[in-house]
């Protein structure tokens, strides 16, 4: 298995951090909003950057997270999904660079510092998955965080799916983590294609199984199973008719590419200053 992208690179790191199999859930107000926010991410997919920005201020505005909820945890979770929202967009949109890293490190930090202070509290599947993605987010600005991190972004992915073994968000990605790693630091086709599959399986909202289909449609594209990929984003559509998110998925598989591949190209990423 090759992936060429430097970008891409993020989950190549030496390094690995154990983690407890047991963990406390977000509270219920909690999980409604992660839910809404899946279907707000749903129905901002194929938006401009601007437009999507705007709705997500606007949910992050009412949402009144600070005043809303007392436990850090909940509120972690939710400004790691704003953020990553925000950080999805924003890159789209030029001179936003140092802006996003800065944004993303002052994250990481509130994440790594919430694991630091609380050695005896078992984090839960969604602090988990989502402290994991940010770290990958600030990844594509610093090398050297890919050498200290990498590695354990796959152990916090796997720590979620085995708190909750229908976690569908975790078990999706910890799927692009199995692609997008070098073999020799344990990337395999065979188990990204297992945990994409089960992420579609596991799905219980419609968000959960648009976002799912989607990404196992691009991973089938990859492996030149066509009519599978296409399947996929079939059922993907089904979740959300005439997302414009499912038409420019064709656009670009009937360019020869997956979006495995457009990301790559499109990425902001600057190797040569990479520190």
């Amino acid at each position: 298995m090759k992936r060429n992208a430097i970008f891409y690179v993020v989950f190549a790191a030496l390094l690995s951090l154990p983690l407890s199999f047991a963990g406390a859930e977000i509270s219920l107000d909690a999980q409604k909003s992660v839910d809404d926010f899946m279907t707000l991410r749903m129905k901002i997919a194929g938006l401009s950057p601007d437009k999507a920005l705007e709705q997500v201020a606007g949910f992050e505005k009412n949402l009144a997270i600070d005043s809303t909820f007392s436990q850090e945890e909940d509120r972690l979770v939710l400004v790691n999904f704003i953020v990553m929202e925000k950080y999805n967009f924003l890159r789209k949109q030029k001179g936003t660079k140092d802006q996003l890293k800065k944004l993303l490190k002052e994250l990481k930090e509130r994440n790594e510092a919430w694991f630091k202070n609380n050695p005896d509290k078992k984090a839960g599947k969604w602090l988990l998955a989502t402290s994991a993605d940010v770290t990958s987010c600030y990844m594509s600005y610093s090398l050297s965080e890919v050498i200290k991190s990498g590695m354990s972004l796959r152990d916090k992915y796997k720590s979620a799916v085995n708190l909750a073994p229908d976690f569908s968000y975790g078990w999706n990605n910890l799927g692009q983590w199995y692609y997008w790693a070098p073999g020799i630091n344990g990337g395999s086709d065979k188990k990204a294609g297992e945990a994409f599959e089960e992420a579609v399986k596991c799905a219980k909202t419609k968000a959960e199984k648009f976002f799912a289909c989607v990404f196992y449609s691009q991973f089938l594209f990859e492996e030149k199973d066509f009519k599978k990929s296409a399947s996929m984003l079939d059922e993907a559509e089904s979740q959300d008719p005439k997302n414009p998110y499912i038409a420019f998925m064709r656009k670009i598989h009937a360019d020869g590419d997956s979006f495995f591949d457009w990301n790559k190209k499109n990425s902001q990423m600057d190797n040569d200053k990479k520190k």
